[in-house]
This record gives C-alpha cells, sequence and structure tokens, in this order.
C-alpha cells in the first residue's frame, strides 16, 4: 500500500483546464458529476450511461473535482489491495504476489492513467467490481456476483463479458448444472437496470455500439493499431508470457475461462478510440500469470526480478503523465522500449539457461 501511495503521489494530477484536453472524455464525467443527482441529457452516449463515479462525486459535499480526485485516490488503493488478495486465493506466495501487484502499478496505462486522470474513477471501479465478480464466480457466491454485476452496469459496459466468462468457468469446473440457476438469478438485476436505462435515457448525441464497432475496428488490420492494442498496454512485460509459453499454457489449461475473458476485452477495445486504457481490464489475468511466471521459472534469479521490477518502474515513467514529466515523448519511447528490450532478452537467456541444464 505503502508503494501505490507514492505511486500515486508520482502520477500526479491532470491539468484538465489546458486546451490539450478539452476534447477529452473527462469533460463528460464532470457534466455528469454537475447534474447530480438528475441526469443531462446533453452528455452523450455511452458516457451518459456510464453515471455510478460521477454520480457519487457528484452526491459528496464537496467540489467535484475535490470529490473525483478524494474517491480515485481512495478506489485506486482498495484496488491495489484487492489484487494483491486475489492472487493470493489464486495461490500466489505472498512476495510473489506483492512483486506481481507492484508491477500493476508500475504500468502507466492502466494504474498510471486512471490516477493522474482521475476523473476515469469509472475505470477504477470496474476494476474493483471485476476482481469481485471474478472471486465470487469461483467461489460461487452468487449475490455478491449479483450486487458487483448490478454496480459494475453502472460504471461502463465491461460487466457483459462475465457472461460469457462465467459460463466457461461454470463448464470447465463441472459446476454448470448445479449452479445456473444461481448464475441466472444473478444477471437478472444488471441486466434490467443495463436495458431500462437505456430506454428511459435518451442522450441527444453519440455513438451506438455499432456505429463505435464500424469506426474504430478497423485499426487491428494496421501493424500500429495491433502493437498499441496488444503489445504497447502491457510493456515491459509483453513477451515476458511468450518466452515461457510452456507455464503459460499451463496457467491458462486450468483456467480457460481467464483465457476468455482476456480475447473478449481485446475485442471490446475495437469499440473505443484508446487502445491501452480499453486493454485496462485485462489485469486481472494478466498479472496473476506474470506472478505464476515469475515464481516458476524467474526465481531464483533474483536479479532477472530485479531487472523486471527496475524495467516496470522506469516505463511508469511519462512524459504528460506523471507529476515530474519526462523532457519529452522521446523519452518515455526510450525508457519504455528499452526496458521491455532488456527485459525480454534477460527473460530469453534465463528460459534458455533453463532448458541448457534440464536437457
Amino acid at each position: 500500500m505503502a508503494a501505490a501511495a507514492v505511486m500515486l503521489f508520482l502520477y500526479g494530477r491532470i491539468d484538465y483546464t489546458r486546451e490539450l484536453f478539452a476534447p477529452w472524455d473527462l469533460h463528460k464525467y464532470r457534466a455528469i458529476a454537475l447534474a447530480s443527482p438528475r441526469i443531462d441529457t446533453s452528455v452523450p452516449r455511452p458516457f451518459i450511461y456510464r453515471p455510478l463515479g460521477p454520480f457519487l462525486a457528484g452526491l459528496l459535499p464537496l467540489g467535484v473535482d475535490a470529490s473525483f480526485y478524494l474517491l480515485n485516490m481512495i478506489s485506486s488503493l482498495g484496488l491495489v489491495a484487492l489484487l494483491y488478495r486475489f492472487m493470493r486465493r489464486l495461490g500466489s506466495s505472498p512476495a510473489i504476489a506483492a512483486a506481481a501487484t507492484m508491477l500493476y502499478i508500475f504500468n502507466k496505462h492502466f494504474f498510471g492513467f486512471t490516477s493522474w486522470n482521475y476523473f476515469h474513477i469509472n475505470d477504477v471501479l470496474t476494476n474493483i467490481l471485476v476482481i469481485a465478480m471474478f472471486w465470487s464466480m469461483l467461489e460461487g457466491r452468487w449475490p455478491l456476483f449479483a450486487a458487483a454485476m448490478l454496480l459494475a452496469s453502472l460504471s461502463r459496459e465491461t460487466f457483459l463479458l462475465m457472461i460469457p466468462t462465467t459460463v466457461i468457468c461454470l463448464l470447465e469446473g463441472g459446476r454448470f448444472r448445479r449452479e445456473w440457476r444461481g448464475f441466472l438469478w444473478a444477471l437478472l438485476p444488471a441486466l434490467a437496470v443495463f436495458a431500462t436505462f437505456r430506454l428511459l435515457v435518451q442522450p441527444e448525441g453519440g455513438m451506438t455500439l455499432v456505429e463505435a464497432f464500424l469506426t474504430f475496428s478497423d485499426r487491428i488490420t494496421r501493424f500500429y493499431g495491433l502493437y498499441y492494442l496488444l503489445v504497447n498496454p502491457f510493456v515491459p512485460l509483453t513477451i515476458v508470457p511468450l518466452v515461457f509459453i510452456d507455464s503459460s499454457a499451463a496457467f491458462f489449461r486450468g483456467r480457460r475461462h481467464m483465457l476468455v475473458y482476456f480475447c473478449l476485452v481485446v475485442f471490446a477495445a475495437l469499440f473505443g478510440s484508446n487502445n491501452e486504457r480499453l486493454l485496462n481490464p485485462a489485469f486481472i489475468v494478466f498479472y496473476p500469470l506474470i506472478a505464476v511466471i515469475i515464481e516458476e521459472r524467474i526465481l531464483p534469479a533474483r536479479f532477472l526480478l530485479g531487472a523486471i521490477m527496475a524495467g516496470g518502474f522506469l516505463s511508469s515513467l511519462h512524459y504528460l503523465v506523471a507529476r515530474y514529466p519526462l523532457p519529452g515523448r522521446e523519452w518515455s519511447i526510450l525508457l519504455s522500449g528499452g526496458s521491455a528490450v532488456l527485459v525480454t532478452l534477460l527473460s530469453i537467456k534465463r528460459a534458455l539457461d533453463r532448458r541448457a541444464v534440464t536437457g
């Protein structure tokens, strides 16, 4: 938690009054908060359908900006604590779960951006609720699953990805026949609220889901689009699961629902324009996988683990998302790219050394 607090300080806060940020989504969320508890139908879709965080900020007896910031800081710390506990639930040791959680904190696209742009409180709340849904899904605690899904339906559309994910989880665990009714009842409140909200609230503009997909999905056909969608969000660790492909395969062999969820997150990202941030919900798959790889393949090579942690921190530095920004974008590219290359090469060396010993 201390590390999370330090990184929250280092990521700083956005100065949303700058002209650079005039077209950004944050202004829609501020408008929702300013109108709370009323609904401002001048806010376009899909933002108007994500009232959870902004409504809470608007209801607090503080200024809107201070409320967003306070909610974001508290929620971000809670998210870090929950991620650590979830990885412990999956079987990681305390030290490894802490290391993987630190690597998540160092991710400027996931943890850093939502800390700096604190108006994206819904992203943080959604991640908290995703952990709650995954945890309750694994343990068959359907009332908790229903409550988390209901709240998630008011934050982002990500909760819909949990429907096929949960079906796969129940099937692969041999639980579907026994628990499908509880799962079905848990879905109904969230789906009812999701549908009713969209029927009753008709905003003045904004893209429909079909329009958004047609507008943004073509980037998957371009190299740079694939890079920003599949590579950049996970720097400097992107290639590590491929280097240790046997451990990755074993991880997903017993958790096919996680692989399904990850693929669904990638698909859902095609409905928006911000590549890296839209991959944020994949954190619940990627960092537990990294924890397993560290425990099984990287330790006891403490130098490599140290290099990975150092690379993670260096890649967190940014020319914009920072309290103390780097001199320019090229510095962000240099530190992130250099860290990724170093971590990848050291990981390959580790994998080859292990094969030489075992071979």
